[in-house]
């Protein structure tokens, strides 16, 4: 029973998963092309009345003082720039310690990661995700190549915790805060590990980048906390706001089922579709634990006489989809799929679940992996900041891996938007780096865009920054055991 909990929940971890770095150009225009001003050769002096006499030869005319030398006039097409007025500079600041963790020279900050070749040897996980240590020193190594962060290099703490339990990352919280003193740290802990985020953010009162946000563990955060995922309630939004944009939403019969998980919520999407003008005709949530398979089955085959009989069309699974797609197809229901959840489905589809069962099957998502890799320009900075530093180190298509490889991509797409993040936060913050500085950043830094997510956004009232949804479709034929394929344009999903 626990086993089939935790690999769920891994299989949430390994779909970790912005995109439009705008460049500014130049309108000035020089004076290079304008003409020189002319200049008149001098008058020759009058002679003086006498008798006459032969005409002397005429004398040649004065030379004209020599001209200062014009520039050679520049093509149309290679403009030559005038440098601008320079104005008096602002006095720099001094840095100096500004807080725990922030000296006049450096940030010192945590990052942890999952014991990924542990959970390969329990049997929790398939591959390890290469070596996150190296990936991590390679993006801090970036941002000091590049100046660092207001004149402050990263200094990075890497430590790795077993999501199995909270024992191992609260552990990690202790060494992180207490022993080392950082001023952040990113990643947090995922998994039935996360409940250690009210280490950091709580009793040790540290920034985090990472994590899961929930109501009740940020109502106990004494320091900054953001992230880059949605909540249940901002992607089904987004589901549903994407559906009615195709036209797919109005005159369905929905049930909406949710999962023992996510039963809580279950109120809260209902409301959502009634506000898209759709009112459901069925609202159940299911008791059964997610590994107990015999009692799943038990409980959807009477769940399912009771979708049959209610005239539903589409069923709108809350949660894990796993049992709710696989008893579909077991109890015969002619049903569309939609699920509010995009981690079970893709490649991390669950292992009782026949890959051609979930064809079809529409959710909601941010940019695929295949995309980032192929078409990300803030994955490719990272990509490359890896690569160019560890030229030896092969960061393959998420999609050509055969089994068992490495998933060294899961780790640098991971990693990538938290640096991102952080470096963008702590930039705005300024020279005076302390949490009051950092949180003004969040409130006040808007719209961005990082790996995976080409429409990002922080606010006050907005702690998780992906606003970029798309439709996505389930699509068994692709790899292994199915991948997810858009079906829709991405959006701006910025509230």
């Amino acid at each position: 029973m626990f086993t089939k909990k935790v690999r769920w929940l891994i299989a949430m971890l390994v779909a970790l998963a912005m995109v439009a770095a705008a460049c500014g150009g130049n309108d000035d225009e020089g004076d290079a092309d304008a003409p020189a001003p002319a200049t008149e050769a001098p008058a020759a002096p009058a002679e003086p009345e006498q008798d006459p006499e032969p005409e002397p030869e005429e004398a040649a005319p004065a030379e004209p003082e020599p001209e200062p030398e014009t520039p050679a006039e520049t093509p149309e097409d290679e403009v030559e720039f005038q440098p601008a007025p320079t104005e008096e500079p602002e006095p720099e600041i001094e840095l100096t310690a500004t807080w725990r963790g922030v000296t006049a020279d450096t940030i010192t900050i945590g990052v942890t990661h999952l014991d990924i070749e542990q959970l390969v040897e329990l049997g929790f996980a398939s591959a390890t995700w290469g070596d996150q240590g190296l990936v991590i020193r390679a993006l801090a190594d970036d941002i000091n190549e590049r100046g660092g962060i207001n004149g402050r290099r990263v200094e990075v703490i890497v430590d790795k915790y077993n999501p199995i339990g909270a024992t191992e990352a609260e552990a990690a919280c202790l060494r992180l805060t207490e022993d080392n003193e950082v001023f952040a740290i990113l990643f947090g802990f995922l998994g039935p590990a996360e409940v250690a985020n009210t280490c950091i953010v709580g009793t040790q009162e540290t920034v985090l980048v990472g994590g899961t946000i929930t109501a009740e563990r940020l109502a106990d955060a004494r320091a900054p906390w953001v992230n880059e995922r949605v909540t249940r309630e901002v992607s089904t939004g987004a589901l549903f706001t994407l559906l009615e944009a195709e036209g797919m939403l109005q005159g369905r019969s929905i049930a909406v089922v949710a999962d023992l998980s996510a039963a809580p919520q279950l109120e809260e999407v209902g409301g959502l579709l009634r506000e898209h003008g759709v009112e459901p005709v069925l609202e159940i949530a299911t008791s059964s634990q997610v590994a107990d398979l015999i009692a799943q089955n038990q409980e959807w085959a009477a769940l399912s006489e009771r979708i049959r009989a209610a005239g539903t069309d589409t069923l709108l699974l809350v949660g894990n989809v796993s049992a709710g797609i696989s008893n579909a197809a077991l109890n015969g229901l002619e049903v569309d799929i939609w699920a509010t959840d995009a981690s079970g489905l893709g490649s991390n589809i669950g292992a009782n679940v026949e890959p051609e069962d979930a064809r079809g099957v529409i959710t909601v998502g941010a940019m695929t992996n295949s995309q980032i890799y192929e078409t990300d320009p803030r994955f490719e900075e990272c990509l490359d900041a890896v690569t160019s530093r560890h030229p030896d180190v092969e960061i393959k298509h998420p999609a050509t891996l055969e089994e068992g490889e490495p998933l060294w991509f899961t780790s640098l797409a991971g990693h990538c938007r938290f640096f991102q993040i952080f470096e963008l936060l702590a930039t705005a913050a300024g020279p005076i780096l302390t949490h009051e500085t950092f949180a003004e950043a969040i409130a006040n830094i808007g719209e961005f865009s990082i790996a995976g997510q080409p429409y990002a956004s922080l606010g006050p009232d907005k702690l998780s920054s992906n606003d970029s949804f798309q439709l996505l479709e389930q699509d068994p034929d692709r790899g292994a055991r199915g991948e997810l394929v858009p079906i829709g344009p991405m959006r701006d999903a910025t509230p």
